[in-house]
């Protein structure tokens, strides 16, 4: 099996702001379509997963970077699942120029999912294999604990799920929280500077269209934020922080 999987990427205006910059968003995408084409590769993809009734959901991620991709580069992207546990299966990623110029990197903690039940089916249950790893170093930390929220100028706006939000699972799709986050903290946020520390939690998955309520704290370079529902369920944490562009 192939321990890792590589592609070439060009950033597409598609996938960009006003300030030529890639979206956090954009960037949560292609992480999740490399990680399937990995995953196809080494016999886990989704349609190996569904005949056992099953399918991944990201639960955590940390994402760090250096240098945001720009409208027009080649970039590429490089993906690698980490030794499974009882709970998580995860997976790495790193973004560079095609040079070896490194631009970013996350570890993500994804879960596999009964797909009648949705909850947890621990990997150690299935027939599902991954590529030893163990000689690959980590290029971020996973993110076990959250951080604390902050608690600065705060705040808040309603929003219904929309066609576009839900993906082939059925739920609102991972990348789509962090469109959500963006959008809260607004143009201005990304004026010359970039989101250099994304750590992220995926509490309970949105699978109805009820209102939700988004929460954003901001100091003056770091942020939290919270999708939670009517009932005040959480769904969504995320903590982060900005750097001045390079």
């Amino acid at each position: 099996m192939e321990k890792t999987y590589s592609e070439s990427l060009l950033v597409r205006a598609a996938d960009c702001d006003l300030f030529g910059k890639m979206r956090m968003d954009a960037l949560f995408s292609a992480m999740q379509e490399g990680g399937e084409q990995h995953s196809y590769r080494i016999g886990a993809g989704r349609q190996t997963l569904l005949e056992k009734h099953l399918f991944f959901a990201l639960a955590r991620i940390h994402v760090s970077v250096l240098h945001p991709p720009q409208y027009g580069q080649h970039i590429r992207h490089t993906t690698w699942a980490g030794p499974f546990n009882r709970f998580f299966c995860p997976r790495y990623h790193v973004f560079s120029l095609e040079d070896g110029t490194p631009l970013a990197a996350a570890g993500g903690l994804w879960v596999m999912l009964d797909t009648e039940t949705r909850k947890i089916v621990s990997p150690l249950q299935t027939d599902i294999h991954f590529p030893d790893t163990s000689d690959i170093n980590a290029p971020v930390e996973l993110p076990t604990k959250l951080p604390a929220k902050i608690n600065t100028v705060f705040s808040s706006a309603t929003r219904h799920v929309a066609y576009s939000d839900k993906d082939v699972n059925g739920h609102v799709n991972n990348a789509r929280y962090i469109t959500w986050l963006c959008d809260q903290l607004g143009c201005e946020a990304f004026h010359g500077r970039h989101i250099s520390s994304l750590t992220a939690g995926y509490e309970k998955e949105i699978r109805d269209e009820d209102p939700l309520s988004l929460h954003l704290s901001t100091g003056s370079d770091a942020f939290s934020f919270e999708v939670l529902s009517g009932t005040a369920d959480k769904h969504f944490i995320a903590f982060g922080e900005f750097e001045v562009d390079p």
